[in-house]
């Protein structure tokens, strides 16, 4: 299984100016994106899945399955995971940078006036 914050990488610290923070501010940045993309992953899968598939995939991450049988169970049942994961991503990054970019518009308009 990916690792979110391995996922999200030195470029998301790049990205949203965070290489010069202290490795604990980057973190907890790091931690807050991957709840936020895992959340909406996880809606996604879901969303795809029948109700008694829904149940077992929770199944196995609430009674710790081994790593083999999460690896079945996508590789069988959500074959696009790793597409989900990556738009995923690639969504937060650009909402992230949009939202941002509106508010350094809004404080450079209270600067001016």
């Amino acid at each position: 299984m990916n690792n979110p914050q391995a996922a999200l990488g030195a470029d998301m610290i790049e990205l949203f100016g965070l290489a010069g923070a202290p490795s604990e501010e980057q973190e907890r940045f790091l931690d807050a994106a991957s709840e936020v993309i895992l959340a909406e992953v996880m809606k996604k899968i879901e969303a795809g899945l029948p109700e008694d598939k829904r149940e077992e995939f929770f199944r196995l991450f609430e009674d710790s399955a081994s790593d083999e049988e999460k690896t079945a169970f996508f590789k069988t049942y959500i074959p696009n995971f790793k597409d989900i994961f990556t738009e995923e991503i690639i969504r937060f990054k650009s909402e992230a940078l949009k939202r941002a970019a509106g508010e350094n518009r809004i404080d450079a308009s209270a600067e001016t006036k």
